[in-house]
């Protein structure tokens, strides 16, 4: 009787279950950028079927490369409280739907020092208007680099401008330069949702208790 009370209860778990996460389980592309030929940039960059690279040497007014991206005027200078003197950037444009993630890997490289003044140059990319950092000269001190990758999902269907950004701020005597690479993965990859795994939890349990039931059966015998 104490294993058929637990045999219920698992029932009425699995069933509460369903009821709750109904949904069955989805696909979230995985963008991997493959080919950087089709881009436009502006200031001082180079485009191949493999990576990215920018260099705020030899770059664009700051105005130039709000303008290029559809940025407000003075975005950068607000975005990293100092003012950006120029630097470069590369943009294309993605359809999306919501629950996509766009995945790159990035170096950020500097030739600038941190002094009095924090010469705070800066990567970035852009999602429409929206700015998010990469990396700066804080984060990796003089003369320093970084890399990492980086992916960002995407709530809103939707078509949007993606934008890569190296900047100088307050002079352009030493520069900084970012190189953004394709990433190693590509294709979907399925996103458990609840029912995913309370289902997997359940019937695991239900086995369990299914298996106990079968052995005290044949004792009874």
């Amino acid at each position: 009787m104490k294993s058929f009370s637990l045999m219920n209860m698992l029932l009425l778990a699995g069933s509460g279950a369903t009821f709750f996460f109904a949904a069955s389980p989805s696909q979230a592309a995985v963008i991997n950028i493959s080919d950087f030929t089709g881009w436009q940039g502006v200031g001082n960059f180079n485009l191949s079927n493999q990576q990215a690279g920018l260099s705020s040497d030899g770059g664009v007014a700051d105005t130039a490369v709000e303008s290029f991206l559809g940025l407000a005027n003075r975005a950068l200078d607000t975005f990293n409280s100092q003012n950006v003197i120029n630097g470069s950037a590369i943009k294309n444009t993605i359809t999306v739907q919501a629950g996509d993630v766009l995945r790159f890997n990035w170096r950020f490289q500097t030739d600038e020092y941190l002094s009095s003044l924090v010469y705070n140059d800066f990567s970035f990319y852009s999602i429409g208007t929206s700015l998010n950092r990469l990396a700066d000269v804080r984060q990796v001190g003089n003369f320093g680099q970084t890399a990492s990758q980086t992916s960002y999902t995407f709530n809103t269907a939707g078509t949007y401008t993606i934008g890569f950004g190296v900047v100088n701020t307050l002079d352009r005597f030493l520069g900084s330069s970012l190189t953004v690479r394709t990433s190693s993965s590509a294709g979907s990859e399925p996103v458990p949702e609840p029912m995913t795994i309370i289902g997997s939890l359940t019937a695991g349990a239900f086995g369990v208790a299914l298996r106990r039931k079968r052995k005290q059966q044949g004792a009874v015998k």
